[in-house]
């Protein structure tokens, strides 16, 4: 009778640890997945993958074939610094049991590696009176709802007639509509180009003879008038969000990021200016206004002392300014400055009531 109830005991027992252990060993296996996913960015990637199924071992191709268990067996993260397809399959095994379900489908991932200059193709070519200007749309964008809208305004040496410098020569437009920032942000940018004449300029630091004067820095410039007029012609044509408009600017363009937002307080939700200052008399006017400041200590083009006496001026008067002051860089800061994700996170976050 004791042998009879042991072994009852151990038939009942059965289902519950043989069966999941058989499941496991028969079932379907799990397709691999990636992170991060697949898509376009604008960098390199570091790709992980991964297969919810426990014991099964990844292989992959990057050559477009279909990967067998020949093929690169996944046992590090794969560096992706061109455009790739990544093809993947989770195999247990040797992806032949009797069941015929040794390996899960073959899944492929493509990853699309965007240079600056592709990205500045999307950006639509436009004139608006004497003045060149590139406007980026967000891809499939819904006219049936509203979007931001950053404005760049480019330095000194970005001044001319050929619609291409304001976007090249840095990355203070191409951030914006990089693909992993527009997956986040779906935005317009609006990037013009200002005359490259002695007064040309979003801001004016030259003098007659096109040399270096800083006498004028806080006057608003022709250019910089041309510059709004745009912006509202753009903001007539697309469905802008009046409450998400934000400004940046560097050198020349930092200037006028801060003499625009100080002649129209009530306009921008955030402003980003970089390498230049603002006018300290007129703190008052943008004391509320969100706002993050970048400049290098060494700047040998425009002195640091114009960020601060700016970012001083307004915190003596109760103002909150995010400043960022770099030991080193000269007059580049806009490089680190716009390589700062989270900036371009904090800007995105700001909206006017």
């Amino acid at each position: 009778m004791k042998g009879l109830i042991s072994v009852l005991c151990v038939l009942l027992m059965l289902p519950a640890f043989s069966m999941p252990a058989l499941a496991e060993n028969s079932g379907e296996l799990a397709a691999p997945t990636a992170t991060p996913a697949p898509g376009s960015y604008s960098e390199s990637q570091t790709v992980t993958l991964q297969t919810a199924t426990p014991g099964a071992r990844i292989y992959f191709t990057t050559d477009g074939s279909d990967p067998t268990n020949q093929s690169h067996l996944y046992t590090e993260p794969i560096t992706v610094d061109a455009t790739t397809t990544v093809k993947a399959v989770a195999i247990r095994g040797n992806g032949n049991d009797r069941m015929g379900k040794g390996k899960s489908e073959v899944v492929s991932m493509t990853y699309t590696i965007e240079s600056r200059e592709d990205i500045a193709a999307k950006f639509l070519k436009l004139q608006y009176k004497e003045m060149p200007y590139r406007l980026y749309v967000p891809e499939n964008y819904d006219p049936n709802q509203s979007y931001p809208l950053v404005l760049f305004l480019h330095g000194g040496g970005e001044r001319g007639t050929d619609n291409e410098k304001q976007l090249l020569a840095n990355d203070g437009a191409i951030v914006w509509a990089k693909p992993e920032n527009q997956r986040k942000n779906p935005a317009f940018v609006l990037a013009p180009q200002a005359r490259d004449t002695p007064d040309g300029g979003f801001g004016l630091t030259r003098d007659s003879n096109n040399e270096l004067n800083l006498d004028r820095v806080f006057q608003f410039s022709e250019d910089l008038g041309t510059a709004y007029e745009i912006l509202q012609q753009v903001r007539d044509e697309y469905p802008i969000d009046s409450r998400r408009l934000y400004s940046t600017g560097l050198s020349q363009g930092g200037f006028g990021t801060f003499n625009l937002n100080t002649a129209y307080p009530d306009l921008f939700a955030a402003m980003v200016p970089i390498a230049a200052g603002g006018d300290p008399e007129k703190a008052d006017r943008i004391v509320d206004k969100p706002m993050w400041v970048f400049h290098a200590v060494d700047d040998g083009v425009i002195p640091v002392s114009y960020s601060r006496d700016i970012v001083e001026a307004i915190k003596a008067i109760g103002g909150d300014p995010i400043y960022t002051e770099y030991p080193t860089g000269g007059h580049a800061s806009w490089e680190p400055a716009y390589a700062n994700q989270e900036m371009i996170d904090w800007m995105f976050k700001q909206v006017k009531p």
